[in-house]
């Protein structure tokens, strides 16, 4: 059951830590991924995305999401810690059905995700093709999981189960094994909004939960984030993604005297 929470005072704590996950020592994974390729943003159509306009805003991430993966590769170049990062070629739903073999939902450390696994000898073909040691695959999924949502006030919340589209990024080796990965603490998209003024207006305790129309989702990508490399604006969600990912996705810098290309 939703219970709204009202607090007396309001006291702000950030984690110093991210969503993004080394599985391995970060000296370890120097050596190993010295030419990084990012794949195109992929979709998980099959992902248990909750509106009443599914469809419509499955297609409106895969339209949006075109392209927009080159804007990370150079976000990542910019922080040195890679020999080379390469954008990855290929359609997104043709790279999703050969690279994901399934999902599992797992409790991460900032509440619950969906874990992707990939096919070995599909991420193998393409790092070979691509002359890249390991992948970066993001895949955009919908989800239902419980989150808390504050008021414009931030006086009151309401904790209860949204739906939400999440990001999940991992870094994948040729054999299949992850290296690092990003849980999606943070969703990539609102589908649901908790209605506070609503509640206030009619005198009420119950705050009740309405979807994002599609006009809404649209809008979301048409918010321009900031400006970063050459005056480049990015859509906001993107843009918050990103800069994400690049701060999460710090092995250090490469030793310059012992930086080597991908092995052919």
């Amino acid at each position: 059951m939703c219970r709204v929470f009202a607090l007396v005072f309001l006291t702000m704590f950030l984690a110093a830590c991210g969503a993004g996950s080394f599985k391995v020592d970060k000296e370890e994974y120097r050596q190993q991924v010295r030419t990084l390729g990012v794949v195109p943003l992929l979709v998980d159509g099959s992902a248990p995305l909750k509106h009443p306009q599914s469809r419509e805003i499955i297609a409106l991430m895969r339209n949006n999401s075109v392209g927009q993966h080159e804007a990370l590769v150079e976000m990542l170049k910019e922080k040195r810690g890679y020999f080379d990062v390469r954008p990855v070629t290929g359609s997104a739903q043709g790279l999703f059905e050969r690279l994901v073999r399934g999902r599992t939902w797992q409790e991460g450390r900032h509440g619950l995700y969906h874990h992707y696994r990939y096919n070995p000898e599909a991420v193998a073909e393409i790092a070979r093709r691509e002359n890249v040691d390991a992948l970066l695959v993001i895949i955009l999924n919908g989800a239902v999981r419980e989150e808390r949502r504050w008021d414009r006030t931030r006086v009151r919340y309401l904790e209860a189960p949204y739906s939400s589209v999440l990001a999940t990024a991992a870094v994948v080796l040729p054999t299949g094994e992850i290296l690092w990965e990003h849980q999606g603490a943070e969703s990539f998209l609102d589908l649901q909004y908790p209605a506070f003024d609503e509640a206030h207006h009619n005198l009420s305790d119950e705050v009740a939960l309405h979807y994002v129309t599609l006009a809404g989702v649209e809008r979301q990508f048409q918010v321009a984030g900031r400006r970063w490399l050459r005056g480049t604006e990015l859509p906001q969600p993107y843009q918050k993604l990103f800069d994400r990912l690049r701060a999460e996705l710090r092995p250090g810098r490469l030793n310059p005297f012992s930086a080597r290309p991908a092995s052919e």
